[in-house]
């Protein structure tokens, strides 16, 4: 059985309320970095914010849409997923 579009929003916004502990986390560190990374920090962090306020966006949108065009949405949200669980773990590589 698939995934209903509640349980889907349910999901992400957890997912994004994670994300955001984890950016406030790697913003703190920056806060504390020194030298050449401060920017780069800083860029990691922009970068994630932005990413995670589309996906907020795209499962807003979801969250408001009929349950019969959802689906079609979820793809769009699904590939934001993907896109900032990527950016996540660069990010977390460079600030380990």
């Amino acid at each position: 059985m698939s995934e209903s579009k509640n349980d889907y929003v349910q999901r992400q916004t957890g997912n994004s309320k994670a994300w955001n502990s984890e950016i406030i986390l790697l913003q703190a560190h920056a806060d504390r970095a020194t030298g050449k990374k401060v920017d780069r920090y800083r860029l990691y962090i922009k970068e994630l914010t932005t990413l995670r306020d589309g996906l907020d966006e795209k499962v807003s949108e979801i969250q408001k849409s009929g349950e019969a065009g959802w689906e079609e949405l979820k793809a769009g949200a699904d590939k934001s997923f993907k896109a900032l669980d990527k950016s996540f773990k660069s990010a977390k590589a460079f600030f380990n």
